[in-house]
């Protein structure tokens, strides 16, 4: 008997390669080949004609776009026959992965965003440390009051980086004005992206940049994180994995608080979440259910060494295994009671929106109800992606 497993993460190579050795212990018959895909542009591609492999990794909240594709196989049955507690998994999490009754896979980590702070440079102007249930006026009045300049105004520090460019960090804010990229199906541009509720969130986002209260560009050849490891800046917008680079001293030294949120509507945090499933041209649906649990349940073989990588999917793994017992950690574990599917789980979104130097014209200050409206002129609906016939972003 033979199972293959892709993945296209050398990190995430080494946690199954545990769980290989754990489960040829048990099933000493069993050959597990583990394939490294490029990225995920192959593995769709492998999948699609049919020479994937039995275990798909898959990591976004679209996994009910995967099964309608015929990418990944429904596990239901095991789970209902096994009586695998999905309550064990944070709300958004199950939710990411289940699509009218199916579930497409079993998550494993995951990440969302929050604020590192540096407490000196807070305790040196006389300013509280931020806590839960700021909002994002309250961040940029504190970034502004942060920001150091010399007698001729040029920043010697930052108040804040908030790591525009990407639309992950962006889309949190916009909802917490009462906006949103897209229609709750996915479909719709119009209406929604060119809202005035969007508009006025991406404004109040792109100010700080304007001001040079957060920097436009990069600060010298060191990366973000590094910026504010080196204190480039006073505050710094990311997620989680931004902490494993902290050394203890450096934890030490800076603190973090969660996403601010909006004053009149519900909070809001952007999260991404990865699992493995199982493929549609899987010919032996039982001994790769079989491996699944050793990769991903709590307490059946490797799931405590995912929180070495991210946060854990799982409630019981993340109690069980400390991580939410760490400070630092502890606040985005939190936020995950705010997580919310964002719009990079539609991949037609992305060359709608984000190849269209939408986000390049923002940046450099042109206007910004002008050009959220030529994007939603320019494609006002989006199509479901075809996986056979288009490529991943």
């Amino acid at each position: 008997m033979k199972l293959t497993i892709s993945t296209h993460d050398d990190q995430r190579m080494a946690v199954i390669q545990e769980a290989v050795k754990q489960f040829r212990k048990e099933n000493p018959d069993v050959s597990v080949v583990l394939e490294l895909v490029p990225n995920k542009a192959e593995l769709i591609r492998r999948l699609t004609s049919g020479e994937g492999p039995d275990i798909v990794e898959w990591e976004g909240t679209n996994m009910g776009q995967c099964l309608d594709a015929g990418i990944l196989s429904d596990l239901r049955e095991f789970i209902q026959r096994d009586k695998v507690d999905m309550g064990n998994y944070f709300p958004c999490i199950a939710q990411s992965v289940e699509s009218n009754g199916r579930i497409g896979a079993l998550p494993v980590m995951t990440e969302t965003l929050g604020v590192f702070y540096n407490k000196r440079h807070f305790e040196e102007a006389g300013l509280p440390y931020p806590q839960d249930g700021w909002t994002w006026e309250d961040f940029m009045d504190t970034a502004r009051k942060l920001t150091i300049r010399d007698e001729r105004g040029n920043v010697i520090r930052h108040g804040a980086f908030t790591s525009f460019g990407y639309m992950l960090y962006v889309e949190p804010v916009v909802w917490n004005y009462g906006g949103s990229f897209l229609s709750e199906d996915g479909v719709e541009l119009e209406g929604y992206l060119n809202h005035p509720s969007t508009i006025e969130g991406f404004r109040q986002y792109l100010s700080l940049i304007d001001e040079d209260v957060s920097p436009r560009m990069g600060v010298g050849q060191d990366s973000w994180i590094a910026c504010f490891i080196h204190e480039k800046m006073s505050m710094y917008l990311d997620a989680n994995w931004a902490i494993k680079p902290m050394s203890i001293e450096q934890k030490e030294k800076f603190g973090v608080v969660g996403f601010p949120g909006g004053k009149e509507h519900p909070k809001s945090n952007i999260f991404q979440v990865y699992g493995y499933g199982i493929s549609t041209t899987c010919r032996n649906r039982e001994l790769a259910w079989a491996f699944l649990r050793k990769l991903a349940l709590p307490g059946e073989g490797v799931d405590k060494l995912w929180t070495v990588l991210n946060l854990a999917a799982n409630q019981k793994t993340a109690e069980q295994s400390g991580h939410k017992a760490d400070a630092m950690y502890a606040v985005f574990y939190k936020e995950l009671q705010y997580g919310r599917d964002g719009a990079y789980q539609y991949p037609n979104f992305i060359p709608a929106f984000h190849h269209n130097e939408t986000f390049d014209r923002l940046i450099h200050a042109e206007n910004v109800e002008q050009v959220l409206q030529e994007a939603v002129r320019r494609t006002p609906k989006i199509t479901p992606f075809d996986f056979k016939a288009q490529s991943w972003w």
